[in-house]
């Protein structure tokens, strides 16, 4: 669903079908530019509301009903588009109505997937997530190129098929959330249905419900939640709910740093450009020397190819051995070195970004920079952020913090998607520099300040971070657990949370 209408939009604008069917302005102007940047934003604005709106929808109906809300807003806006006719009403409500089913799928989807992975391979399973996403942007790349081929300019048909296309996702996604997909498990457990939450655990790792590996996962999970819900009693008197309640305790110590790196990596993915070069590819390769839809469109379709075999290697082989860290420092580097040169080049032969350019030897570097800033993108800001910022927050806020981090994901996206157009023809190398000199910073950011999580169960995350729900255990947390049952500490309708001196204190459910 994301991926492809990443993919396919940038295309369809520039099909000659689409240009007459909706009776566009001319091509370079205000008023075209206005046009496509309400198009391609719509959908960024529907994410946004999407996003946060998954939040009720994930607390009452859990994670299998938000996704199939998500596919079914979705599949309206994809059936409002295909048939609008010409209608650019019709068309901007079709964008805003498939944003909202994005926007709760992009939530909901990478949650799902953190919370039922075991830890040694969550990041590439958390990451096979944005694999799809690249692979259908590739699919959409690539419709429009067949379309243009293979299909007259004379007929709708040209652009009606690639946006029909996004129908098949988005049913696919309810039809697995009813018939095949199991209910988190974690989420089970928060709601005291342990009996179904064990089943469904044992069903996704393949082994018996009593099973040991089961056992011990099951009371790692209860550990977690009991030690949120039934925090020490002076983390409770310091901070107190109130109204607010779980949105104060995003701002506890512990939980603040996650929000704050989880916003940063998700408003850094969009600094590094990467909406405007992605939504505006064609205008792109048109500017630094390629012409004609055919070319351009095929331009278009080998960067989608590369983005989507480097995120392949990144999130397959390298981000559960590397780790995060390693990978967001690399594609920082190597990203912002593309952008320099792009931008050097655009500003150096004076080239207007608004009309296509002559071939030149500097102009041919400057179109395989384009593909080198793909892949280095690709390495690590396209789908470790999402890795990251699916495992790190406790089980408590997940579903809020999520919401959250995604909304600033698609706000920023719309930002960066709504000012591309203006930022290409009047910055022209401005542009690039832009987006090169927010990667450097973003790099130093990473370096200083963001914690490697590779190999940590998503109840250890607060030995890297801390804990907002009382001190974190000094010693391996199985150990403890192992400890804890043969001194007699862990009994029946008792917590042991550590004191300020490192002290075990009871406290005794009522």
């Amino acid at each position: 669903m994301f991926g492809y209408n990443n993919g396919v939009i940038a295309g369809v604008l520039v099909l000659p079908s689409f240009y007459r069917d909706f009776n566009l302005p001319t091509v370079g102007t205000k008023e075209y530019n206005n046009v496509t940047g309400n198009i391609v934003s719509l959908l960024q604005i529907g994410g946004l509301v999407g996003s946060l709106g998954t939040f009720g929808v994930m607390k009452y109906w859990g994670r299998r009903g938000a996704m199939i809300a998500s596919g079914a807003v979705y599949l309206v806006g994809a059936v409002m588009q295909t048939f609008c006719h010409g209608g650019l009403p019709l068309m901007f409500a079709g964008r805003f109505f498939s944003g909202i089913g994005t926007g709760g799928a992009t939530v909901v989807v990478p949650l799902y997937i953190a919370e039922l992975a075991p830890p040694s391979i969550r990041g590439s399973l958390v990451g096979i997530y944005e694999i799809n996403n690249q692979l259908s942007s590739l699919m959409g790349y690539w419709c429009n190129y067949i379309v243009n081929e293979y299909i007259p300019s004379t007929s709708s048909r040209q652009w009606q098929i690639p946006l029909a296309v996004q129908i098949v996702p988005s049913a696919l996604l309810i039809l697995a959330a009813i018939f095949i997909l199991p209910e988190s498990p974690r989420l089970l457990v928060k709601r005291g249905n342990k009996l179904q939450a064990r089943k469904n655990l044992a069903w996704v790792r393949k082994l018996d419900p009593d099973h040991e590996l089961v056992n011990r996962e099951m009371e790692e999970i209860g550990d977690a939640i009991r030690m949120q819900d039934t925090p020490p009693p002076r983390v409770l008197h310091r901070h107190s709910g109130g109204k607010l309640g779980l949105f104060k305790e995003l701002c506890w110590k512990g939980n603040r740093e996650r929000v704050l790196i989880a916003l940063g990596l998700m408003f850094g993915q969009n600094l590094t450009g990467i909406q405007g070069v992605n939504f505006y590819t064609p205008t792109v390769f048109k500017s630094i020397g390629f012409d004609g839809t055919r070319v351009v469109l095929l331009a278009s379709g080998m960067y989608a190819a590369v983005k989507t075999i480097a995120t392949i290697l990144s999130l397959s082989f390298f981000i559960d051995r590397l780790g995060r860290r390693k990978l967001l420092l690399t594609s920082s580097v190597g990203t912002s070195l593309a952008l320099w040169y792009i931008g050097a080049f655009v500003t150096a032969k004076h080239i207007d970004l608004s009309k296509p350019q002559e071939k030149s030897v500097a102009g041919w570097i400057a179109i395989v920079c384009v593909y080198i800033y793909a892949a280095f993108f690709s390495f690590a800001w396209n789908g470790v952020v999402w890795v990251y910022c699916a495992e790190i927050f406790p089980i408590r806020i997940k579903e809020l913090a999520a919401c959250i981090c995604t909304a600033t994901q698609w706000l920023s996206q719309f930002a960066i998607a709504r000012a591309s157009p203006t930022m290409l023809t009047e910055w022209k190398g401005g542009f690039f520099f832009f987006f090169a000199s927010c990667l450097v910073v973003m790099g130093s950011l990473v370096f200083w300040l963001v914690p490697e999580t590779k190999g940590k169960t998503l109840e250890r995350m607060d030995d890297v971070f801390g804990s907002a729900y009382g001190d974190v255990v000094e010693v391996e947390l199985g150990n403890y657990r192992r400890e804890g049952r043969e001194k007699g500490i862990f009994e029946r309708g008792k917590v042991k949370p550590v004191d300020e001196e490192g002290g075990v204190t009871e406290v005794v459910e009522n």
